[in-house]
């Protein structure tokens, strides 16, 4: 395992500890480290920014391969309808060979809205409101009101450069 950092013995385990994906694992590897705060920090900085980077690797795989999967089902397609042009071109729209049975069929049918303004109402479904979260705390940190049953949070968390 190639890591942007040389890690010792006990981090390196923690590191394939935290890629296995089992937080109990995890849990107690961590609570078997004793050292000083400061490196045990650094420790964890370097196995933190070693998962991030593997993060990211995992997101770029995601990416590619989404976007291979959108290639082939287009290609796919894309033969489909080639095939069903050519069977309309030649008028043989059902037909067998020895692997496959091929026809073109009609499909259910399916709607298409040109105009809602002529629908009637009893077709629109009722929705409950959504609140505008952003909006409110926006809001609310303008006008410093106070609403009963909202609050304002300001968490923290640790950031390491």
């Amino acid at each position: 395992m190639s890591t942007l950092y040389e890690l010792t013995d006990r981090y390196r385990n923690i590191l394939e500890v935290a890629e296995m994906l089992d937080a109990e694992q995890l849990e107690e590897a961590l609570a078997g480290i004793d050292d000083d705060i400061e490196v045990k920090a650094d420790g964890y900085a370097k196995v933190i920014k070693e998962l991030d980077n593997t993060s990211d690797g995992l997101d770029k795989e995601i990416k590619r391969l989404t976007e291979r999967k959108k290639a082939i089902t287009n290609n796919a397609k894309r033969m489909k309808e080639s095939l069903q042009d050519s069977m309309l071109l030649t008028d043989k729209k059902k037909f067998k060979t020895d692997l496959f049975s091929f026809n073109i069929q009609k499909n259910a049918p399916s709607l298409s809205v040109l105009k809602e303004d002529n629908i009637p109402s009893r077709f629109y479904e009722e929705q409950a409101p959504k609140l505008d979260k952003k909006a409110l705390l926006k809001h609310l940190k303008e006008t410093e009101e106070e609403l009963e049953g909202v609050e304002i949070k300001q968490t923290e968390s640790l950031r390491i450069r």
